[in-house]
């Protein structure tokens, strides 16, 4: 008979395919796609099927042992786009179908042997088989399967030790066993949340809280928070803004000042929107756009669209409306969000249109709601994905559109292997499939405007808000001239304050935006001048106020903030800087009636955290919200009629090229949630750079005139979009290996043509978790050549001594150089 290879894609930092010999019984099921489980060494790993073959490149093969799946998981499609992102991100196969295919499979999915018939006869006291003499080990399996049953791998490992993958294999082959997969439906279990309400009311209150705060300050505060909030909160919430532990709470429950209720959240909160009566009526901007867009949708030919649009024009609306069409050409759509504060609201406009036809993917899904999504979409239970940037893979089919919504946005770029940036990606799924897609954005990349000026995407504009509804006016306040108190500038200008306070009089809601997290930045020993820093990374530690630690920002290390001054021992510590923790407790301190809530990744780390605090402003229980950029993009709340940006100086001073694009695509986006209703909005950015062009142009929001200051300083230094970049990070514990690997690759790279080699350098951020970094920036005209150049170079650096003991992380078209 002739052997026939499987060809096997590893989830290792390795870029080749592995051959592995096909037993007969798995010849009929193997089929590209498919996961199977094989032996790597002493291990037993689950691989990918990408290819067969006739011959094997050694002489010695393992056998695949399993197939796990009946249906292959990637069709021929995904395989081929998989294999794309592998080559042009310079990144192994395996690891990339990994990130292509949602992580609950793996805790779904369980091998197990079966004792076969043969199997319980040959226990019976014979020493022999057909093939051959069987050893002890083996019959200890055989005996153990016969008495228990079928039984998964990782249970005969701990019975039998670490030869399992050999002994199993061995039976398998003799006809012994048989080895199956299990695999088990994920079933969707609600959340359950525990919501506190006070029990008391009026006079009743006022008196409670009054005899707490002499025997029990802590629930006297539970009680006032509450009170504040409107009555209610969730237990989560409640213990974030009051720090109250458990046993306070339990001691009001006992008292009878609160109820607690528990309450299952449904899996995708905000998504249960009425359907809509009917649409709105399209602007003549907004149907123009349209009709471009839906006289591509069924021509099978590659179309991309980038749809710029201000803010408040109606790009969601002309998305609706194509995938209409779409869906009514029994074709199937897919929509990019880049954030995941993004996804509740979207989910529910399109749910409102389109009812269950939406399924979400995103990282911030449970696992098991994750695959359950999934699956949804690949049995064909929806035909309209919406999600983050791995919802790239969706596997919709036929997919006739697909949509990048804010498609400037860095958060669609994985910072780790695979490096892919989903809107590249969509872009190349789009030209696979012969699609048009839609890229879709207030303040666009300077790529993809650059591309549509050169006629590469064909631009379509809405330069107009819907309903003639004007821009925000928008009023840039000096802070150098702002009066200091106490020798320090306040956070919230004269301006900024008296109009809040306006809006607030009116019964407006505001956002007040500070894209950095914590209480301060920096603690500072006024003896020494030393700063407390990470003992692992070269940053210094931030305060957070409600956990009362001092934390790492890049490695999560934490420690309480000490008495004295680690170095001198000096006993005065400054707290310096500031971040929306402060802004928080600042803000409620100068509105102390006010409702005031914060929103940045300290407060959504929970399931349905976002969902929860924007629900609450869109029902009006916030009146301020505090926030970093997940605050800024994308939400459509009339009631907001000022934007306060509190210090537009902190992204502007990053060492990045793109630092003044990046200023002044998130000042845009964030200014433009102002106004979005029938009442007016303003907003006002707080700087030191008074007279920045990137400000001036976001004052006016103006992105073509700030697309043409801009792009001269590019072509004049070669940067993006003149040029393609590669950044290649060095890491090692060793300072020195880290450095004089940088060297020896920059060494080999200097003979090559047609690139261009800054560095080696220490990266700005120069160690992170114990590991020090240098970094290479490559760049060249030709993205073809310069990828190609560069990975034949990183096979000779891989045989160099220098390499010993470093990590080489390769990061094509890279977003962040810190």
């Amino acid at each position: 008979m002739t052997k026939r290879y499987a060809e096997v894609a590893l989830p290792l930092p390795i870029d080749r395919v592995w051959h592995y010999l096909l037993p007969s019984h798995l010849l009929e099921g193997a089929e590209a796609g498919k996961r199977v489980l094989v032996p790597f060494g002493r291990r037993l790993l689950t691989g990918y099927l990408v290819g067969f073959a006739d011959k094997a490149p050694v002489a010695e093969v393992k056998d695949v042992l399993l197939i796990l799946d009946r249906e292959p998981l990637l069709d021929a499609h995904l395989l081929a786009l998989t294999r794309w992102i592998s080559e042009y991100y310079l990144c192994p196969w395996g690891e990339t179908i990994k990130a292509a295919l949602p992580g609950g499979f793996e805790a779904f999915t369980e091998p197990i042997a079966v004792p076969l018939l043969r199997g319980r006869e040959s226990c019976s006291g014979l020493w022999t088989t057909d093939h051959g003499p069987r050893t002890p080990i083996e019959a200890e399996a055989l005996e153990l399967l016969t008495k228990k049953g079928p039984l998964p791998f990782k249970t005969i490992q701990k019975k039998l030790g670490r030869e399992t993958i050999t002994l199993l294999s061995d039976l398998a082959r003799k006809g012994l066993i048989s080895l199956k997969a299990d695999f088990k439906l994920p079933q969707v279990k609600p959340w359950v949340e525990t919501t506190f309400h006070l029990a008391l009311e009026g006079q009743a209150l006022s008196q409670a809280i009054a005899s707490l705060e002499r025997i029990a300050p802590k629930q006297a505060e539970v009680l006032s928070t509450l009170e504040r909030a409107g009555g209610t909160l969730g237990l989560r919430e409640l213990r974030r803004l009051t720090g109250a532990s458990r046993s306070s709470l339990k001691g009001l429950l006992r008292r009878g000042f609160l109820l607690s209720r528990s309450e299952p959240i449904p899996p995708v909160f905000l998504s249960d929107m009425p359907p809509e009566v009917s649409p709105p009526e399209l602007t003549p901007l907004q149907k123009e756009a349209l009709d471009r867009i839906q006289e591509t949708l069924f021509l099978s030919r590659f179309k991309p669209f980038l749809l710029y649009g201000i803010t408040g024009s109606g790009k969601t609306e002309v998305y609706l409306r194509a995938i209409e069409a779409v869906l009514k050409g029994g074709r199937k759509a897919l929509v990019l969000v880049p954030e995941i504060a993004l996804t509740p609201l979207l989910v529910a406009r399109f749910r409102s249109r389109f009812g269950p036809q939406v399924a979400v993917l995103h990282s911030g899904l449970p696992a098991r709601e994750r695959l359950a999504e999934w699956l949804r979409i690949r049995q064909g239970k929806a035909s309209i994905a919406i999600g983050t940037r791995s919802a790239v893979f969706a596997p919709l089919d036929p997919l006739g559109l697909i949509v990048v919504d804010e498609e400037q946005e860095a958060s669609y770029k994985q910072e780790e292997t695979p490096r892919y940036h989903a809107r590249d990606v969509a872009l190349r799924r789009a030209q696979m499939l012969g699609i048009p897609i839609i890229l879709g954005s207030a303040t666009p990349s300077l790529e993809s405007y650059y591309r549509a000026q050169q006629g590469k995407y064909q631009l379509l504009s809405l330069p107009e808000r819907v309903e003639k509804r004007p821009l925000p006016q928008v009023h840039l306040v000096d802070m150098r001239k702002e009066p200091r108190q106490d020798k320090r500038a306040p956070l919230l200008s004269k301006k900024l304050a008296e109009l809040i306070q306006e809006r607030l009089g009116k019964g407006e809601q505001i956002l007040l935006f500070l894209n950095r997290r914590g209480f301060s930045s920096l603690i500072l020993c006024q003896k020494c001048g030393r700063a407390l820093r990470c003992l692992r990374c070269s940053v210094s530690l931030t305060y957070h106020a409600q956990s009362r630690q001092l934390r790492c920002h890049y490695c999560d290390h934490r420690r309480k903030v000490p008495d004295v001054c680690p170095a001198c021992g000096g006993a005065y510590l400054a707290h310096l800087g500031f971040g929306t923790q402060q802004l928080e407790v600042a803000t409620q301190a100068l509105f102390p009636q006010v409702r005031v809530a914060r929103m940045d990744r300290d407060t959504t780390a929970g399931r349905y955290c976002h969902e929860k605090i924007l629900g609450r402003l869109q029902a009006r229980e916030i009146e301020i919200l505090v926030g970093t950029q997940m605050i800024g993009k994308g939400h459509d709340f009339p009631g907001v009629t000022l934007v306060g940006v509190v210090s537009a100086d902190l992204s502007l001073n990053l060492p990045d090229f793109r630092a003044a694009e990046r200023t002044f695509a998130l000042l845009t986006q964030v200014v433009g949630r102002a106004g979005r209703g029938d009442l007016p909005g303003e907003a006002v950015i707080q700087t030191y750079n008074f007279d920045h062009y990137c400000l001036l142009a976001a004052q006016a929001q103006d992105y073509p005139g700030f697309f043409k200051r801009e792009l001269p300083l590019r072509r004049e230094v070669q940067f993006p979009p003149f040029t393609h970049l590669v950044l290649l990070l060095f890491s090692s514990p060793a300072e020195e290996r880290a450095r004089k690997a940088a060297e020896e690759l920059a060494r080999l790279l200097g003979s090559s043509r047609g690139l261009i080699i800054d560095g080696p350098a220490p990266t700005p951020v120069y160690r992170v978790k114990g590991r020090f970094r240098w970094q290479l920036l490559a760049r060249g005209r030709d993205g073809k050549r310069l990828r190609s150049q560069l990975k034949e170079t990183i096979g000779v650096y891989a045989h160099s001594p220098a390499s010993t003991g470093v990590s080489l992380s390769v990061d094509v078209d890279p977003l962040h150089f810190c």
